[in-house]
């Protein structure tokens, strides 16, 4: 009981702070390794535990990185690392208006859906430059690989953990059932296929077993959830909870903005770095740290012969 009652005040949380803009759509749970915010209007920030989200908000993960997120109709996100996701549109206050549409524009996310994905199911997208998929109370992964993206063939993924998706493109529709995957190619122009098994590259994340069991134990109060959000929107029509403006956020330092600005600018442009180039990049920082290394040692044994012979002429001078 208290864990539903905990999961209830989490949801309503996300939405019940005041401001000037729209409501929160979500919270993150949970976040590792390097990652960013960026929202209309106002600098990207690097993510952080328990901060909110907004509909028109972009999550970037970069390599090694992390990020859950619990949206306000229970469901739940778990962004992989390089992973880069827009909250277009986003509705939870448990009536016929709800839904939820997320651009995905490259990398792999998890989603466990809430009330939305289970009782407007026709208002939940998750959207790839090339297809739109939907879901009938589904955990699925979405995964959009841009040319050039060494796992695998460009197009757009969904690997199906339950329930079922549907794929659909300007070429045709397939729905995906549990335990597939199914691949859409442009280069091809026909309509999205099962294929005959899960892509390698689909591997659990660090943090997995910590995202599905906080998901599997919120999906169990939804109907909670969401009656709780509608009484709270029946007794407050007038007061529509809002985003909290970004001017109450305490202004930097100069000396902060730069280091802010200057650690963006290095994510950003590892982010842009192939995994190969890194992998050598890596690997020669180490060659030339040995070589650095071995030349100290060589240095330091050159020169105890030297001292060596001063202290004995030093010592047969004061004979």
């Amino acid at each position: 009981m208290r864990a539903a009652v905990a999961l209830l005040a989490g949801a309503l949380s996300c939405s019940i702070a005041l401001g000037q803009d729209k409501p929160a759509a979500g919270k993150l749970d949970f976040v590792e390794g390097d990652s960013i915010i960026e929202s209309q209007g106002a600098q990207p920030r690097i993510a952080s535990t328990g901060e909110e989200i907004y509909p028109s908000d972009t999550i970037t993960t970069f390599a090694a990185a992390e990020v859950h997120v619990t949206m306000a109709d229970g469901a739940h996100l778990s962004l992989r690392e390089n992973t880069k996701v827009t909250i277009t549109e986003y509705v939870a206050d448990g009536g016929d208006q709800d839904r939820s549409i997320l651009d995905l524009a490259k990398g792999t996310l998890r989603s466990i859906t809430g009330w939305i994905g289970k009782y407007r199911r026709e208002g939940y997208q998750i959207r790839t430059p090339q297809v739109t998929i939907g879901v009938r109370g589904t955990d699925h992964e979405p995964t959009y690989l841009p040319p050039g993206d060494p796992r695998g063939e460009p197009g757009t993924y969904d690997k199906v953990n339950e329930g079922t998706a549907v794929m659909q493109s300007q070429y045709g529709t397939i729905e995906v059932p549990p335990n597939r995957a199914a691949h859409f190619s442009p280069e091809k122009r026909e309509a999205p296929r099962l294929l005959a098994s899960v892509p390698a590259f689909f591997k659990p994340a660090r943090n997995e077993q910590r995202f599905v069991a906080r998901a599997r134990e919120g999906v169990r109060t939804l109907d909670q959830q969401r009656e709780a959000r509608r009484q709270f929107v029946q007794q407050h029509p007038h007061q529509q909870p809002q985003r909290q403006p970004q001017q109450q956020r305490q202004p930097q330092s100069q000396p902060q903005q730069q280091r802010q600005q200057l650690r963006q600018e290095r994510l950003e442009k590892k982010a842009a770095q192939p995994a190969q180039q890194r992998s050598a990049a890596r690997a020669q920082r180490l060659q030339e740290r040995k070589a650095e290394r071995q030349q100290r040692l060589e240095k330091k044994a050159g020169e105890r012969p030297r001292e060596r012979l001063e202290t004995r002429r030093r010592l047969e001078k004061k004979e």
